[in-house]
């Protein structure tokens, strides 16, 4: 097979530039075209004149020219269909979001679905689309793409989003996500960015903007991070939690021998019936929120609402404690009643015993103002408390009402 010269496929190459065309990538198709096209020519035994005079006329009539404007036009038309593609999408992503986050907050199902659907089109598509999309701008501006730059923002925010999703679903993994890709953006993107940005002068308030956005994203990465309950402290409460149960199930049983000894068998009998009503409105409060927490939880809870632990997660989840608590729109909470309940058996108590004990019955069964800024008792206790942290607080009131019932019925025996 017949092959061009240097000096032939110069030659060529000035025919070519006579056509004025100004795509780059066409004019170097266009040329190993027109070279093949001659070669197979020559091989017919056509001298490389006659077959240059015969590739010329068939370029007359502005038909390159023709080729390019549709060449263009089918790139153009491609390039903005990916720009609106962008911008529908990064309209519908993050209105997904919105509303999952909504969904979540009111308890309708789909929230999950939603919130998982808005990340993963962010995060798998908007993000390599707007990547693609920003190169091409910046190629048509005749300045020089920083890929480095665009390969980090798209693993970072890729990262990034992804551990959001992972710690709202309550995933394994999230913690570690979101470390990754703090350190990531502080070590290589930031790094980038700022170079990218100094030598961009054109943009630079753009480039700032852009900075001072990734910048808040990176500080509202690290309070996630921050807020979050350690593991160690989540044991840490759940352990304190299962030595009150058993506590309290001991003093149970020990006033229920003090009981068959008292002398006044009638007021310690309304005293014992008002601490199991009370320890069994508590044991109820604990179940419904245990199993408002997850699903997965359902296999913790027993049918007389016994509680196993080591059967329950998801120990930092709060919003099940508050539903159960304060209530919402469509129940009301179980905390105004339960105060109620808790003072109306301390001033039984109170009734029944010397001022040495009222001072202790006071104290365990408190429930006025707290705190510098004196919130309700529920408040202090309760308000964006996680799932182990009510459990805390009211297995440790288990405990309390039951050691007073004991010391109120040995007190009744010395009567």
């Amino acid at each position: 097979m017949a092959e061009l010269t240097n000096r032939e496929l110069d030659i060529l190459s000035r025919e070519i530039d006579k056509q004025g065309l100004t795509y780059t990538r066409l004019q170097k198709e266009l040329l190993d075209h027109l070279c093949c096209d001659i070669e197979a020519r020559m091989d017919e035994g056509i001298e490389f004149i006659k077959a240059l005079e015969e590739v010329r006329k068939e370029l007359e009539n502005d038909r390159i020219q023709q080729i390019q404007e549709e060449t263009l036009l089918l790139i153009n038309q491609k390039y903005r269909m990916m720009k609106k593609f962008m911008y529908i999408l990064g309209t519908v992503a993050p209105s997904l979001l919105i509303v999952g986050a909504i969904f979540k907050m009111m308890h309708w199902p789909g929230a999950s679905i939603l919130i998982t659907l808005g990340v993963f089109l962010l995060a798998v598509i908007y993000l390599p689309v707007f990547a693609m999309v920003s190169i091409r701008d910046t190629r048509e501006k005749g300045k020089k793409v920083n890929k480095p730059l665009y390969i980090i923002g798209v693993i970072t925010g890729f990262i990034f989003l992804t551990g959001i999703l992972f710690k709202i679903m309550h995933w394994p993994g999230a913690g570690l996500a979101l470390l990754v890709s703090v350190l990531i953006m502080v070590v290589f993107f930031i790094p980038f960015l700022v170079i990218h940005a100094l030598r961009d002068k054109e943009n630079q308030i753009q480039n700032f903007s852009i900075l001072i956005f990734i910048l808040a994203m990176m500080g509202v990465n690290i309070m996630v991070i921050a807020l979050k309950v350690s593991k160690n402290v989540l044991v840490s409460m759940k352990v304190t939690a299962e030595s009150s149960m058993v506590i309290s199930g001991t003093l149970e049983a020990s006033n229920a021998c003090l009981l068959n000894q008292t002398s006044q068998p009638e007021q310690a009998g309304i005293i014992s019936e008002k601490s199991d009503a009370l320890d069994s409105t508590i044991q109820d409060i604990m179940a419904e929120i245990v199993l408002l927490t997850h699903e997965k939880n359902r296999s913790a809870v027993g049918t007389d609402h016994s509680i196993d632990l080591n059967k329950a997660d998801y120990f930092d989840v709060g919003s099940s404690v508050s539903r159960v608590i304060f209530g919402d729109e469509k129940t009301a909470g179980k905390g105004e009643a339960l105060v109620a309940s808790l003072e109306s058996y301390r001033d039984l108590l109170l009734e029944n015993v010397e001022p040495e004990l009222a001072e202790s019955i006071d104290q365990l069964l408190y429930t006025g103002p707290m705190g510098e800024g004196q919130e309700s008792w529920l408040s202090y206790n309760f308000n964006q408390a996680p799932m182990i942290g009510a459990l805390n607080v009211l297995t440790n009131l288990q405990v309390s009402l039951r050691f007073l019932e004991g010391e109120v019925l040995r007190e009744l025996l010395t009567y």
